[in-house]
Protein backbone atom coordinates (compact mmCIF):
# COMPACT_ATOMS: atom_id res chain seq x y z
CA UNK A 1 0.00 0.00 0.00
CA UNK A 2 3.12 2.56 1.04
CA UNK A 3 4.40 1.50 -2.12
CA UNK A 4 1.88 2.47 -4.17
CA UNK A 5 1.01 5.70 -2.64
CA UNK A 6 4.79 6.41 -3.20
CA UNK A 7 4.93 5.24 -6.33
CA UNK A 8 1.64 7.54 -7.47
CA UNK A 9 3.36 10.69 -5.66
CA UNK A 10 6.22 10.39 -7.78
CA UNK A 11 3.92 9.89 -11.01
CA UNK A 12 2.47 13.32 -9.82
CA UNK A 13 5.99 14.86 -8.90
CA UNK A 14 7.23 14.18 -12.25
CA UNK A 15 5.89 15.99 -15.23
CA UNK A 16 4.95 13.64 -17.93
CA UNK A 17 7.12 13.14 -21.25
CA UNK A 18 7.00 15.66 -24.20
CA UNK A 19 8.43 16.33 -27.61
CA UNK A 20 9.22 19.76 -27.29
CA UNK A 21 11.45 21.44 -30.62
CA UNK A 22 13.18 23.34 -27.98
CA UNK A 23 14.75 22.36 -25.27
CA UNK A 24 14.20 25.70 -23.33
CA UNK A 25 10.91 25.54 -24.03
CA UNK A 26 10.75 21.74 -22.64
CA UNK A 27 12.43 23.32 -19.51
CA UNK A 28 9.91 26.28 -19.25
CA UNK A 29 7.16 23.27 -19.25
CA UNK A 30 8.70 21.22 -16.04
CA UNK A 31 8.99 24.49 -14.44
CA UNK A 32 5.67 25.43 -14.94
CA UNK A 33 4.51 22.01 -13.94
CA UNK A 34 6.39 22.21 -11.04
CA UNK A 35 5.43 25.39 -9.55
CA UNK A 36 1.96 24.91 -10.53
CA UNK A 37 1.87 21.51 -8.37
CA UNK A 38 3.95 23.83 -5.95
CA UNK A 39 1.55 26.51 -5.74
CA UNK A 40 -1.81 24.69 -5.45
CA UNK A 41 -0.36 23.01 -2.70
CA UNK A 42 0.97 26.05 -0.81
CA UNK A 43 -2.41 27.91 -1.34
CA UNK A 44 -4.26 24.87 -0.36
CA UNK A 45 -2.41 24.59 2.67
CA UNK A 46 -3.03 28.68 3.54
CA UNK A 47 -6.44 29.10 2.49
CA UNK A 48 -6.57 26.00 5.72
CA UNK A 49 -4.65 28.00 7.63
CA UNK A 50 -6.57 31.13 6.97
CA UNK A 51 -9.95 29.38 7.73
CA UNK A 52 -9.17 28.28 10.76
CA UNK A 53 -7.45 31.29 12.58
CA UNK A 54 -9.80 33.92 10.64
CA UNK A 55 -12.99 32.36 9.43
CA UNK A 56 -13.87 31.66 5.53
CA UNK A 57 -13.93 34.75 5.08
CA UNK A 58 -10.30 35.94 4.89
CA UNK A 59 -9.18 32.90 3.17
CA UNK A 60 -11.33 33.05 0.02
CA UNK A 61 -9.14 34.45 -1.98
CA UNK A 62 -6.55 31.75 -1.39
CA UNK A 63 -9.27 28.95 -2.15
CA UNK A 64 -10.06 30.70 -5.35
CA UNK A 65 -6.65 30.84 -6.27
CA UNK A 66 -5.80 26.94 -4.77
CA UNK A 67 -8.52 25.89 -7.61
CA UNK A 68 -7.08 28.00 -10.32
CA UNK A 69 -4.18 26.72 -10.29
CA UNK A 70 -4.71 23.42 -9.45
CA UNK A 71 -7.07 23.05 -12.73
CA UNK A 72 -4.06 25.05 -14.50
CA UNK A 73 -1.92 21.85 -13.23
CA UNK A 74 -3.92 19.52 -14.85
CA UNK A 75 -4.61 21.34 -17.91
CA UNK A 76 -0.22 21.24 -18.34
CA UNK A 77 -0.17 17.67 -17.05
CA UNK A 78 -3.19 16.39 -20.32
CA UNK A 79 -1.61 18.42 -22.46
CA UNK A 80 1.46 19.94 -21.87
CA UNK A 81 0.41 23.07 -23.12
CA UNK A 82 1.93 25.33 -20.46
CA UNK A 83 2.94 28.87 -22.29
CA UNK A 84 -1.03 30.15 -22.43
CA UNK A 85 -2.39 28.79 -19.07
CA UNK A 86 0.61 30.01 -17.24
CA UNK A 87 0.06 33.18 -18.88
CA UNK A 88 -3.73 33.42 -17.46
CA UNK A 89 -2.33 32.34 -14.20
CA UNK A 90 -0.18 35.32 -13.96
CA UNK A 91 -2.65 37.20 -14.92
CA UNK A 92 -5.17 35.94 -12.68
CA UNK A 93 -2.32 36.52 -9.78
CA UNK A 94 -2.18 40.30 -10.67
CA UNK A 95 -6.20 40.79 -10.49
CA UNK A 96 -6.35 38.85 -7.12
CA UNK A 97 -3.36 41.16 -5.54
CA UNK A 98 -5.25 44.45 -7.04
CA UNK A 99 -8.16 42.88 -5.48
CA UNK A 100 -6.70 41.65 -1.99
CA UNK A 101 -5.08 45.46 -2.24
CA UNK A 102 -7.79 47.73 -3.23
CA UNK A 103 -10.73 45.67 -2.12
CA UNK A 104 -10.06 44.70 1.40
CA UNK A 105 -10.12 47.89 3.72
CA UNK A 106 -9.32 47.46 7.28
CA UNK A 107 -6.35 45.34 7.23
CA UNK A 108 -2.44 46.32 7.37
CA UNK A 109 -0.86 45.12 3.99
CA UNK A 110 2.23 43.95 4.66
CA UNK A 111 2.88 40.56 2.32
CA UNK A 112 0.84 42.34 -0.68
CA UNK A 113 4.53 42.94 -2.09
CA UNK A 114 5.37 39.55 -1.12
CA UNK A 115 2.83 38.20 -3.20
CA UNK A 116 3.53 40.80 -6.27
CA UNK A 117 7.12 39.73 -6.85
CA UNK A 118 6.34 36.07 -6.93
CA UNK A 119 3.87 37.14 -9.86
CA UNK A 120 6.33 39.01 -11.12
CA UNK A 121 9.43 36.09 -11.24
CA UNK A 122 7.08 33.37 -12.26
CA UNK A 123 5.67 35.16 -15.34
CA UNK A 124 9.67 36.39 -16.23
CA UNK A 125 10.86 32.96 -16.17
CA UNK A 126 7.83 30.87 -17.68
CA UNK A 127 5.93 33.40 -20.19
CA UNK A 128 9.17 35.44 -20.93
CA UNK A 129 10.50 39.16 -20.90
CA UNK A 130 8.17 41.40 -22.68
CA UNK A 131 4.72 40.14 -20.67
CA UNK A 132 7.23 39.96 -17.37
CA UNK A 133 7.65 43.63 -17.96
CA UNK A 134 3.65 44.19 -18.03
CA UNK A 135 3.04 42.47 -15.25
CA UNK A 136 6.09 44.30 -13.57
CA UNK A 137 4.73 47.36 -14.69
CA UNK A 138 1.04 46.76 -13.37
CA UNK A 139 2.37 45.60 -9.75
CA UNK A 140 4.92 48.35 -9.58
CA UNK A 141 2.30 51.43 -10.18
CA UNK A 142 -0.44 50.08 -8.20
CA UNK A 143 1.84 49.46 -5.02
CA UNK A 144 3.16 52.68 -5.60
CA UNK A 145 -0.40 54.42 -5.85
CA UNK A 146 -1.41 52.52 -2.96
CA UNK A 147 1.19 53.17 -0.31
CA UNK A 148 0.82 56.71 -1.63
CA UNK A 149 -2.62 57.64 -0.74
CA UNK A 150 -2.98 55.34 2.12
CA UNK A 151 0.53 55.40 4.44
CA UNK A 152 -0.68 57.68 6.78
CA UNK A 153 -3.82 54.98 7.58
CA UNK A 154 -1.75 51.53 7.27
CA UNK A 155 1.01 52.83 10.20
CA UNK A 156 -1.75 52.69 12.89
CA UNK A 157 -3.37 49.30 11.60
CA UNK A 158 0.73 47.85 11.56
CA UNK A 159 1.48 49.46 15.30
CA UNK A 160 -2.28 47.62 16.61
CA UNK A 161 -1.66 44.44 15.01
CA UNK A 162 -2.99 41.71 17.10
CA UNK A 163 -1.01 38.31 18.09
CA UNK A 164 -3.31 36.13 15.87
CA UNK A 165 -2.85 38.66 13.13
CA UNK A 166 1.08 38.94 13.19
CA UNK A 167 0.54 35.08 12.97
CA UNK A 168 -1.19 35.12 9.87
CA UNK A 169 1.69 37.59 8.39
CA UNK A 170 4.54 35.51 9.71
CA UNK A 171 2.71 32.45 7.86
CA UNK A 172 2.56 34.49 4.75
CA UNK A 173 5.63 35.59 4.99
CA UNK A 174 7.43 32.57 5.42
CA UNK A 175 5.31 30.75 2.77
CA UNK A 176 6.20 33.58 0.37
CA UNK A 177 9.62 33.32 0.82
CA UNK A 178 9.56 28.90 0.39
CA UNK A 179 7.58 30.09 -2.89
CA UNK A 180 10.39 32.35 -4.16
CA UNK A 181 13.25 30.13 -2.99
CA UNK A 182 11.19 27.20 -4.84
CA UNK A 183 10.87 29.31 -7.78
CA UNK A 184 14.41 30.60 -8.10
CA UNK A 185 15.91 26.82 -7.44
CA UNK A 186 13.24 25.18 -10.09
CA UNK A 187 14.74 27.96 -12.57
CA UNK A 188 18.21 27.43 -12.20
CA UNK A 189 17.34 23.30 -12.32
CA UNK A 190 15.41 23.44 -15.14
CA UNK A 191 17.81 25.71 -17.25
CA UNK A 192 20.83 23.02 -15.95
CA UNK A 193 18.46 20.73 -17.69
CA UNK A 194 18.04 22.42 -20.86
CA UNK A 195 22.00 23.31 -20.74
CA UNK A 196 22.91 20.42 -20.49
CA UNK A 197 20.33 18.30 -23.29
CA UNK A 198 21.90 20.73 -25.63
CA UNK A 199 25.25 20.28 -24.67
CA UNK A 200 24.57 16.64 -25.52
CA UNK A 201 22.83 17.92 -28.97
CA UNK A 202 26.18 19.73 -30.06
CA UNK A 203 28.59 16.80 -29.05
CA UNK A 204 25.51 14.37 -30.75
CA UNK A 205 25.96 16.28 -34.15
CA UNK A 206 28.92 17.27 -33.96
CA UNK A 207 30.11 13.33 -33.90
CA UNK A 208 27.26 13.21 -36.86
CA UNK A 209 29.25 15.93 -38.56
CA UNK A 210 32.63 14.12 -38.25
CA UNK A 211 31.69 11.03 -39.37
CA UNK A 212 29.76 12.44 -42.37
CA UNK A 213 32.52 15.02 -42.86
CA UNK A 214 34.95 11.78 -43.02
CA UNK A 215 33.11 10.00 -45.24
CA UNK A 216 32.57 12.73 -47.35
CA UNK A 217 36.64 13.21 -47.66
CA UNK A 218 36.85 9.66 -48.45
CA UNK A 219 33.79 9.81 -51.75
CA UNK A 220 35.98 12.59 -52.71
CA UNK A 221 39.35 10.95 -52.59
CA UNK A 222 37.25 8.10 -54.41
CA UNK A 223 35.92 10.44 -56.86
CA UNK A 224 38.86 11.90 -57.73
CA UNK A 225 40.64 8.59 -57.97
CA UNK A 226 37.64 7.37 -60.42
CA UNK A 227 38.72 10.32 -62.56
CA UNK A 228 41.90 10.42 -62.98
CA UNK A 229 41.56 6.35 -63.61
CA UNK A 230 38.75 7.13 -66.65
CA UNK A 231 41.06 9.86 -67.44
CA UNK A 232 44.09 7.50 -67.86
CA UNK A 233 42.03 5.19 -69.61
CA UNK A 234 40.95 7.71 -71.99
CA UNK A 235 44.19 8.59 -72.59
CA UNK A 236 45.37 4.92 -73.19
CA UNK A 237 42.64 4.86 -76.03
CA UNK A 238 43.76 8.49 -77.36
CA UNK A 239 47.52 6.73 -77.84
CA UNK A 240 46.10 3.12 -79.01
CA UNK A 241 44.20 4.91 -82.08
CA UNK A 242 46.91 7.12 -82.95
CA UNK A 243 49.35 4.09 -82.95
CA UNK A 244 46.39 2.08 -85.00
CA UNK A 245 46.14 5.39 -87.32
CA UNK A 246 49.77 5.31 -87.99
CA UNK A 247 49.45 2.13 -90.29
CA UNK A 248 46.94 3.64 -92.50
CA UNK A 249 47.73 5.02 -96.14
CA UNK A 250 44.23 6.62 -96.39
CA UNK A 251 44.10 10.62 -95.92
CA UNK A 252 40.55 10.08 -95.33
CA UNK A 253 40.51 7.28 -93.07
CA UNK A 254 43.31 9.05 -90.99
CA UNK A 255 41.35 12.03 -90.90
CA UNK A 256 38.48 9.88 -89.36
CA UNK A 257 40.89 8.55 -86.95
CA UNK A 258 41.82 12.22 -85.32
CA UNK A 259 38.55 13.10 -85.24
CA UNK A 260 37.55 10.53 -83.18
CA UNK A 261 40.64 10.66 -81.24
CA UNK A 262 39.88 14.62 -80.72
CA UNK A 263 36.26 13.12 -79.15
CA UNK A 264 38.04 11.12 -77.17
CA UNK A 265 40.40 13.84 -75.76
CA UNK A 266 37.36 15.70 -75.33
CA UNK A 267 36.03 13.86 -72.55
CA UNK A 268 39.22 13.10 -71.01
CA UNK A 269 39.62 16.53 -70.58
CA UNK A 270 36.49 16.59 -68.72
CA UNK A 271 37.52 13.96 -66.00
CA UNK A 272 40.76 15.45 -66.11
CA UNK A 273 39.24 18.84 -65.00
CA UNK A 274 36.91 17.13 -62.71
CA UNK A 275 39.43 15.81 -59.94
CA UNK A 276 40.99 19.03 -60.45
CA UNK A 277 38.23 21.09 -59.44
CA UNK A 278 37.42 21.85 -55.62
CA UNK A 279 33.72 21.00 -56.48
CA UNK A 280 34.38 17.36 -58.21
CA UNK A 281 30.40 17.24 -59.47
CA UNK A 282 30.96 20.66 -61.14
CA UNK A 283 34.00 22.19 -63.88
CA UNK A 284 34.46 26.06 -64.77
CA UNK A 285 33.17 25.75 -68.64
CA UNK A 286 35.04 28.97 -69.68
CA UNK A 287 38.43 27.26 -68.75
CA UNK A 288 37.50 24.03 -70.37
CA UNK A 289 36.26 25.67 -73.76
CA UNK A 290 39.82 27.70 -73.96
CA UNK A 291 41.51 24.17 -72.66
CA UNK A 292 39.93 22.20 -75.47
CA UNK A 293 40.72 24.68 -78.17
CA UNK A 294 44.04 24.66 -77.77
CA UNK A 295 44.19 21.05 -77.59
CA UNK A 296 42.66 21.32 -80.71
CA UNK A 297 44.55 24.27 -82.28
CA UNK A 298 47.74 21.99 -81.30
CA UNK A 299 46.17 18.33 -82.87
CA UNK A 300 45.23 20.22 -86.20
CA UNK A 301 48.37 22.58 -86.85
CA UNK A 302 47.13 25.18 -88.15
CA UNK A 303 49.85 27.02 -89.84
CA UNK A 304 48.25 31.03 -89.54
CA UNK A 305 46.91 32.50 -86.48
CA UNK A 306 43.41 32.26 -85.41
CA UNK A 307 42.04 34.32 -83.04
CA UNK A 308 39.48 32.46 -80.86
CA UNK A 309 36.93 34.54 -78.19
CA UNK A 310 35.09 32.83 -75.86
CA UNK A 311 32.91 34.29 -73.11
CA UNK A 312 30.46 32.23 -70.80
CA UNK A 313 28.46 34.08 -68.55
CA UNK A 314 28.15 31.40 -65.82
CA UNK A 315 30.93 29.97 -64.09
CA UNK A 316 30.41 26.18 -63.94
CA UNK A 317 28.48 23.12 -64.98
CA UNK A 318 27.85 20.20 -63.26
CA UNK A 319 28.73 16.63 -65.28
CA UNK A 320 25.41 15.84 -66.87
CA UNK A 321 25.04 18.52 -69.36
CA UNK A 322 29.19 19.13 -69.97
CA UNK A 323 29.93 15.93 -71.92
CA UNK A 324 27.68 16.55 -74.97
CA UNK A 325 28.02 20.04 -74.60
CA UNK A 326 31.76 19.74 -75.00
CA UNK A 327 31.39 16.98 -78.04
CA UNK A 328 29.58 19.53 -79.63
CA UNK A 329 32.03 22.25 -79.33
CA UNK A 330 34.33 20.05 -80.36
CA UNK A 331 32.69 19.26 -84.05
CA UNK A 332 31.97 23.16 -84.63
CA UNK A 333 35.78 23.84 -83.45
CA UNK A 334 36.82 20.76 -85.15
CA UNK A 335 35.11 21.61 -88.61
CA UNK A 336 36.16 25.35 -88.45
CA UNK A 337 40.27 24.61 -88.57
CA UNK A 338 39.56 22.07 -91.08
CA UNK A 339 37.23 23.50 -93.41
CA UNK A 340 36.96 27.13 -93.01
CA UNK A 341 39.95 28.63 -93.32
CA UNK A 342 42.39 29.16 -96.32
CA UNK A 343 45.18 31.16 -94.91
CA UNK A 344 43.02 34.02 -93.56
CA UNK A 345 44.57 36.38 -91.98
CA UNK A 346 41.85 37.97 -90.09
CA UNK A 347 40.68 34.82 -89.04
CA UNK A 348 38.16 34.02 -85.86
CA UNK A 349 35.92 32.31 -84.02
CA UNK A 350 33.52 33.84 -81.60
CA UNK A 351 31.72 31.40 -79.05
CA UNK A 352 29.09 32.55 -76.39
CA UNK A 353 27.72 30.53 -73.47
CA UNK A 354 25.00 32.84 -71.72
CA UNK A 355 22.17 31.93 -69.30
CA UNK A 356 19.28 33.91 -70.49
CA UNK A 357 15.46 34.67 -68.51
CA UNK A 358 13.36 31.48 -67.30
CA UNK A 359 16.46 29.57 -67.70
CA UNK A 360 16.94 29.26 -70.63
CA UNK A 361 21.03 28.55 -71.82
CA UNK A 362 21.95 29.69 -75.33
CA UNK A 363 25.55 28.61 -77.02
CA UNK A 364 26.32 31.18 -79.94
CA UNK A 365 28.94 29.94 -82.30
CA UNK A 366 30.54 31.69 -85.67
CA UNK A 367 33.39 32.06 -87.34
CA UNK A 368 34.53 34.46 -90.21
CA UNK A 369 35.97 31.84 -92.72
CA UNK A 370 34.94 30.88 -96.52
CA UNK A 371 34.38 26.93 -96.16
CA UNK A 372 36.15 25.11 -98.38
CA UNK A 373 33.25 22.47 -98.60
CA UNK A 374 30.07 23.10 -97.46
CA UNK A 375 28.33 21.76 -94.22
CA UNK A 376 26.42 18.57 -95.04
CA UNK A 377 23.38 17.63 -92.99
CA UNK A 378 23.85 14.08 -93.17
CA UNK A 379 27.66 14.44 -92.34
CA UNK A 380 28.33 11.91 -89.40
CA UNK A 381 29.40 15.40 -87.32
CA UNK A 382 26.47 17.15 -87.99
CA UNK A 383 24.46 13.94 -86.71
CA UNK A 384 26.26 13.43 -83.37
CA UNK A 385 25.40 17.39 -82.94
CA UNK A 386 21.71 17.11 -83.80
CA UNK A 387 21.76 13.88 -81.72
CA UNK A 388 23.71 15.57 -78.32
CA UNK A 389 21.35 18.23 -78.94
CA UNK A 390 18.60 16.42 -78.24
CA UNK A 391 19.90 14.52 -75.68
CA UNK A 392 19.98 18.25 -74.01
CA UNK A 393 15.89 18.55 -74.67
CA UNK A 394 17.50 21.68 -77.07
CA UNK A 395 17.37 23.45 -80.42
CA UNK A 396 19.64 24.35 -82.90
CA UNK A 397 19.38 27.07 -85.70
CA UNK A 398 22.29 27.71 -88.27
CA UNK A 399 22.87 30.51 -90.79
CA UNK A 400 26.09 30.83 -93.67
CA UNK A 401 25.49 34.27 -94.04
CA UNK A 402 27.29 36.63 -93.67
CA UNK A 403 29.35 34.62 -91.52
CA UNK A 404 28.64 31.34 -90.75
CA UNK A 405 27.02 30.95 -87.45
CA UNK A 406 25.35 28.48 -85.15
CA UNK A 407 22.98 29.05 -82.27
CA UNK A 408 21.65 26.77 -79.71
CA UNK A 409 18.95 26.94 -76.97
CA UNK A 410 19.32 24.23 -74.01
CA UNK A 411 16.70 24.35 -70.93
CA UNK A 412 17.92 24.22 -67.33
CA UNK A 413 21.56 23.24 -68.30
CA UNK A 414 22.41 23.88 -64.30
CA UNK A 415 19.71 21.32 -63.56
Amino acid sequence: MISKIYATLLTVLQAPKREFDDFFDEAGYILAYRMALFLTTVLGILGLILVIDYGVKYSVLSFIGFFVVFFSFLHIRKTGKYKTFTLYFNLFGAIMCLITLFGIEGQPHLIDGLWMIINILFTFMSVGKNWGVFIALIHGISLSSFYFFTFNTQIPMIHDLTNDQLFGVSINVFFCFMIVFYLSYQNIKTNQFAQNNLKEAREKLQTQFDTINKQNEEKTMMLKEIHHRVKNNLQVITSLLRLQSRELENEEAISKFQETTNRVIAMSMIHEKMYQSEELSKINIEEYFKSLSNDLLSSYQVAFPIEIKIYCSIETLGMRPIVPLALIFNELLSNSLKYAFCGNNTAKIDIKLQKMEQGIFVLTYEDNGTWKVPTRKDSFGMELIDALTEQLEGSMSFSDKPVTKYIFEFPNLDS
